[in-house]
């Protein structure tokens, strides 16, 4: 009997030994929230402002407002990288990711996003009064208006050389009568006149002659005016809007982007060469010190940098291109994506997602 009870009291003890291990592990399960959820995101001005533990920007602002719509309370997990952001999210590690990420057919092969909140595109960052190749130099001497003004110049001395020779031809030696020698002193007579090189070294002598003569020096003054107005003006637009206003112009310049971003893909799909840095911000460092000719990255976040700098020389030519779409990325079949997706809608509806977008963007209204 005294065995039995012995036996029993020591079963009692592991029993109560193992019930004491298991109750912290049912009360830390129980204390888990489902409604308290990790997010992951990154600075990117201005859909995110990191300033020691303070966190700003549209992106911030639209999820305060989805969560508190949703219910959910929240802890940001702050990564370097949108690369890092999608990692963290196909692995779990957090519950969803929120900053600028663009939704693309390669991210969502590993994670899904909720419904688009936010229209971009790729952009262009470029600094006026950078150094110009020898290329660039080329490009303005052949570009299309110059060369209609060369053509324009050209024709109007063939026309004059001509006229010259018709009305001198049959009495003036210095314009023979046949007609590639004439033409050519007319023609020679026609482009030393008109952009006042020289004259007297061949003048017409008859009278219809000496007046076509006159009427073509005068008429020389506003014709060489109207080509250097003409080519001067070219130059001076060019200077200031730089020799890239669009994507067709990126060819053989010095492109920095962000590694693994939506412009990274593009750019290398372009055959484009470019620089790839870890983040938008070495990107700026080196258009700044002119290692670089054009930052590519997305339009929004370039336009509010050129905005925030515009004293010193950054614009943004043109719109946007190769529009993409920003959205939050969860885990695959993530339940919360369904819920994220409702709440969007619901500030779409009531207006609140309008009054965030004009607090970052202005009046003008957002898609």
């Amino acid at each position: 009997m005294t065995r039995i009870i012995s036996f029993l009291f020591i079963i009692a003890v592991f029993l109560a030994a193992l019930l004491n291990r298991s109750l912290p592990e049912a009360a830390a399960q129980s204390s888990e929230d489902p409604r308290h959820l990790k997010v992951a995101t990154k600075e990117i001005e201005p859909f995110v402002f990191i300033n020691g533990n303070e966190l700003s920007g549209f992106s911030i602002d639209l999820w305060d407002a989805l969560a508190l719509e949703a219910g959910f309370t929240y802890d940001f997990e702050i990564v370097e990288t949108v690369l890092d952001q999608i990692d963290v999210v196909a692995t779990g590690e957090v519950d969803a990711a929120i900053a600028a990420i663009s939704i693309t057919a390669a991210r969502e092969e590993r994670i899904d996003f909720s419904h688009r909140y936010f229209e971009s595109g790729l952009g262009i960052l470029t600094k006026s009064g950078g150094t110009r190749t020898v290329l660039d130099s080329l490009r303005i001497a052949f570009s299309p208006s110059l060369l209609r003004l060369f053509a324009f110049l050209v024709i109007t001395i063939l026309i004059s050389g001509h006229i010259i020779w018709l009305i001198e031809r049959n009495r003036n030696p210095e314009f023979p009568s046949t007609y590639l020698r004439g033409v050519w002193e007319g023609i020679w007579w026609a482009a030393v006149t008109v952009t006042t090189v020289g004259y007297g070294d061949k003048t017409p002598i008859g009278r219809i002659g000496r007046v076509f003569g006159i009427f073509w020096m005068f008429a020389g003054l506003f014709i060489i005016a109207n080509f250097t107005a003409g080519v001067t003006s070219q130059l001076t637009l060019e200077a200031i809007q730089g020799t890239i206003n669009g994507p067709e112009d990126l060819q053989g310049k010095q492109v920095a982007t962000v590694a693994g971003s939506t412009a990274n893909e593009w750019l290398i799909a372009q055959g484009i060469a470019n620089t790839a840095v870890e983040t938008v911000d070495e990107a700026y460092a080196l258009l700044d010190a002119e290692r670089v000719q054009a930052v590519v990255y997305d339009h929004p976040v370039l336009l509010y940098y050129a905005l925030q700098n515009e004293e010193d020389g950054y614009r943004v030519p043109g719109g946007s291109f190769n529009k993409e779409d920003y959205g939050i990325a969860v885990p695959e079949d993530s339940p919360l994506r369904e819920e994220f997706n409702r709440a969007l809608l619901a500030l779409v509806e009531d207006g609140t997602y309008q009054r965030i977008y004009s607090k970052w963007y202005g009046a003008a209204g957002g898609s």
